[in-house]
C-alpha cells in the first residue's frame, strides 16, 4: 500500500513539472518581441513601402534595394551585431547613437555584471559584441530575458566564420600569413565555435554580411552553422564599383623599406596637408606602419614628423595601439583634423567613412581584403595572389570574378570573364580606368600623383586622357643610401706604378697556383676567373684594403677560399720591406703636397674638397705647373690662393 502510494505521488509531480515546464515555455514564447499584426498582415509592396517611408524618417536617406529585401525577412527590435574587429565595433554603435537609438559597444574592458544587467534589462537596443563575448559569457548569453528580447542576430564581414573554422579546424593553424598579417590574424581558435552560439539564439533569425563570401566560404559557413541551403535566403548585390579606379604597381623597392612612397607625395610646400587627399595605408605588419609614416613624413619635409603623435599628416593605428590613441585617431581623422592614416587590418577595412578618397595597400595580401576596399559597406598562402599579380585582364572584372565564383581570370578568352564583360556592358556600366585596361593613363597617374589634392583628385582620376597642363612641382625626395666605397682606378688595363704593378702579377701567380691545386675543370682557365685587371685593382687599393673590400673587388669566392688566398697574399706583401719603402716615399709626397696647400693659402672648403679627390696627386701636381708658369710669365704676380 505505502509503495502504491509512494509510486503515484512520483506520477502526480512528474506531471505537474511537466505542465508547469511547458507553461514556462509558452510563457517565455509569448514573452518573446514579435511584429504587430498590423505588420504582419501586410503584403510585400505595402511592407516595402513602410520600410523604405521609416528609413527615410531614421536616417533621412533611402534604403538601397537589398537592404529593404533583408528587413523584409527579419525582426526589428533589440539587434545583436557580432563584430571582428573593435573599431568596426565603435564605428557601427557612433552611428546608431547619431540616429538617436541606445547602443554598446561589448569589449573585455567594457563587459562587466552592471553592463550585462542593463542588457538583460534591455536598455540598449544595438548591442555589438566580439566573439570572446558571446564564447565566454555564456550565462548572460543563454540569459532567457535576454533571449526573448533578442530579435536579430547580425554577424558583420561574416566570411570571418569561415577563417575562423579553418583555424579552429587545424587545417591553416601553420600558414605563414598568420604572422605576415598580424592584425588580421589575431583571432583566436576558439571563434571557430562561434556557430554553436548562433544555433542557440531559440529561433532568432540571423543576418550575415559579407562582401567577399567566395562559394567555398559560404558552403563552409553553412556547414558551421548547420543550415541547409534551402533553410537560407541568399541575397546578391551588386559587387562592382564603376566608380572607384583600381591601380596595380609594380615595386621598385623592397617591402621593408616602403621607398616606393616617396615619389607619390608632394613637400608641405607644395602641397599644405590640408589639401592632401583622405587617404588610409594598410600595411601587413605593425612595424611597417611606422616605417609607412616614417617615409610619408621624409616625402612631405617633415622632420621626425612619424615620431609626433598628433602629427597633423599622418597619424598609426593597430592592434597594440592604446584605446584612448585608437578614438582620438578616428575621431579627428572623421572630423578632418589630419590627412592620412597608416594602418594594418585592425583598423578595419569596412570602415564607413565618406572622406576617404584613396586607399594604398602595401604589398601581398588577400585578394578577398583588397576587395574589401571597394565595399560599398567598406589567406595570403594561395594562388589567388599570384593571379592578382601577373593577370592581364581587367582588375574590375578580376575581383567580381573571384567573389561570385572563387578564381581569377588569366586569359581574355576565359568564358566566365567574357560573360561578366558582356553583363557590365549590357548594364551601362561605366567605362573601366583600371591599370590593365588603360596601362598608359595609370602610368601617367602615378607619375603625376605627387600633384593630386583636393581640389584636382576626382577630374584627374576620373578624366581619360588626363589633363596635360598642371601646376609645377618642387622634386620627389630620394632616398640617398651610404655604402662602403673603395676607389678603384678607372683604367687598370695598362701598367700602374712598379711596386703595385709586381704586386698584381703575383696574385695572378698565387690564383694560378690555387686554381691548379683546386683540381678545376679544363673548361675554363685561371685567367678566365681572375685577370690581371682585376689584380690591378686590388692592388690600387693595397692601402687601406679588408677582407670585405677585397671580396667586392672580385665578385666573391669564384673559387673556394679565392678571397682568403689572395687577402693573405696582399698582407704578406704590406709586411716586406718593398711596401714599406714605397709607403714611407708615399707619406713623404703627401707632406709636401700639404705643405704646398698651406703655401698657397687654399679656402679650407677648397681644402676639403681636394683633399676628397681619387686623383689628389695628379690635381696638385698639375696646379703647381700652372703657378709656376704664371710667376715665369709675369713675375709682379704672386698667387694668394685659387680665389685670384
Amino acid at each position: 500500500m505505502d509503495i502504491t502510494t509512494s509510486e503515484s505521488s512520483s506520477v502526480e509531480d512528474h506531471i505537474v513539472q511537466e505542465v508547469a515546464s511547458q507553461l514556462s515555455v509558452q510563457s517565455a514564447l509569448n514573452d518573446r518581441i514579435a511584429l504587430t499584426q498590423t505588420l504582419l498582415r501586410m503584403s510585400d509592396e505595402h511592407l516595402t513601402r513602410h520600410i523604405m517611408a521609416q528609413s527615410n524618417f531614421t536616417y533621412g536617406q533611402d534604403p538601397k534595394p537589398l537592404q529593404v529585401k533583408a528587413v523584409i525577412n527579419l525582426v526589428r527590435a533589440v539587434t545583436l551585431v557580432l563584430n571582428p574587429l573593435d573599431t568596426l565595433g565603435d564605428n557601427q554603435v557612433a552611428e546608431k547613437l547619431q540616429m538617436g537609438m541606445s547602443a554598446v559597444n561589448l569589449t573585455k574592458m567594457t563587459l562587466n555584471e552592471a553592463m550585462a544587467a542593463r542588457i538583460i534589462n534591455g536598455e540598449y537596443s544595438f548591442v555589438a559584441p566580439k566573439p570572446s563575448s558571446i564564447i565566454l559569457s555564456l550565462l548572460r548569453f543563454f540569459n532567457p530575458t535576454f533571449q526573448n528580447r533578442l530579435a536579430l542576430v547580425v554577424v558583420d564581414e561574416g566570411h570571418m566564420i569561415y577563417m575562423w573554422g579553418l583555424v579552429a579546424s587545424g587545417k591553416s593553424k601553420k600558414l605563414s600569413s598568420h604572422s605576415r598579417h598580424e592584425d588580421r590574424a589575431v583571432y583566436r581558435p576558439s571563434y571557430g565555435k562561434i556557430g554553436h552560439r548562433l544555433l542557440a539564439t531559440n529561433g532568432t533569425p540571423v543576418l550575415i554580411q559579407s562582401a567577399t563570401c567566395r562559394p567555398l566560404a559560404i558552403k563552409a559557413i553553412l556547414e558551421s552553422l548547420r543550415i541547409l541551403p534551402e533553410d537560407i535566403d541568399i541575397l546578391q548585390g551588386e559587387l562592382t564599383r564603376p566608380e572607384i579606379r583600381l591601380i596595380r604597381v609594380d615595386m621598385e623597392h623592397s617591402l621593408g623599406s616602403c621607398d616606393d612612397l616617396l615619389a607619390q607625395f608632394a613637400d608641405i610646400a607644395d602641397t599644405s596637408n590640408d589639401e592632401l587627399v583622405p587617404m588610409l595605408i594598410y600595411s601587413t605588419t605593425r612595424a611597417l606602419t611606422k616605417v609607412v609614416s616614417k617615409v610619408v613624413h621624409e616625402a612631405r619635409g617633415i622632420v621626425d614628423g612619424h615620431e609626433d603623435p598628433f602629427s597633423q599628416c599622418c597619424r598609426r593605428f593597430h592592434a597594440v595601439t592604446g584605446d584612448l590613441d585608437k578614438e582620438l585617431a578616428v575621431k579627428e581623422f572623421a572630423e578632418g583634423v589630419y590627412p592620412m592614416i597608416s594602418a594594418t587590418m585592425a583598423l578595419g577595412l569596412g570602415q564607413n567613412w565618406s572622406r576617404v578618397r584613396s586607399v594604398i595597400h602595401m604589398g601581398r595580401g588577400d585578394p578577398a581584403s583588397i576587395a574589401q576596399m571597394i565595399d560599398p559597406e567598406n589567406q595570403g598562402d594561395d594562388d589567388r595572389m599570384d593571379a592578382l599579380a601577373i593577370t592581364p585582364v581587367c582588375l574590375r572584372i578580376a575581383f567580381s570574378l573571384d567573389n561570385l565564383i572563387g578564381y581569377i581570370p588569366l586569359s581574355f578568352d576565359d568564358p566566365n570573364y567574357r560573360r561578366e564583360k558582356a553583363r557590365e556592358e549590357a548594364c551601362g556600366f561605366l567605362e573601366c580606368l583600371c591599370s590593365n585596361c588603360h596601362p598608359e593613363y595609370a602610368a601617367w597617374l602615378m607619375a603625376n600623383l605627387r600633384r593630386l589634392n583636393i581640389g584636382n583628385f576626382t577630374s584627374l582620376v576620373t578624366s581619360n586622357p588626363p589633363p596635360l597642363t598642371l601646376a609645377p612641382i618642387g622634386p620627389p625626395v630620394i632616398r640617398r643610401t651610404t655604402q662602403s666605397v673603395v676607389t678603384v682606378a678607372s683604367d687598370v688595363t695598362q701598367p700602374i706604378e712598379p711596386i703595385l704593378e709586381q704586386l698584381a702579377h703575383n696574385l695572378v701567380a698565387r690564383f694560378q697556383e690555387h686554381f691548379d691545386s683546386m683540381g678545376c675543370t679544363n673548361e675554363l682557365e685561371a685567367e678566365d676567373l681572375f685577370s690581371i685587371r682585376s689584380a690591378r685593382a686590388i692592388a690600387n687599393c693595397v692601402d687601406g684594403i679588408s677582407k670585405p673590400e677585397l671580396r667586392r673587388i672580385i665578385g666573391g669566392d669564384i673559387v673556394r677560399g679565392q678571397v682568403d688566398m689572395l687577402f693573405d697574399c696582399v698582407m704578406g706583401f704590406k709586411s716586406g720591406p718593398a711596401y714599406l719603402a714605397y709607403a714611407t716615399r708615399k707619406s713623404q709626397e703627401e707632406s709636401e703636397i700639404m705643405q704646398r696647400m698651406e703655401r698657397w693659402r687654399l679656402p679650407p672648403l677648397m681644402s676639403s674638397t681636394i683633399a676628397r679627390t681619387p686623383n689628389l696627386k695628379m690635381f696638385l701636381k698639375g696646379y703647381a705647373v700652372l703657378c709656376a708658369l704664371v710667376e715665369i710669365c709675369n713675375p709682379r704676380v704672386k698667387l694668394d690662393g685659387l680665389d685670384k
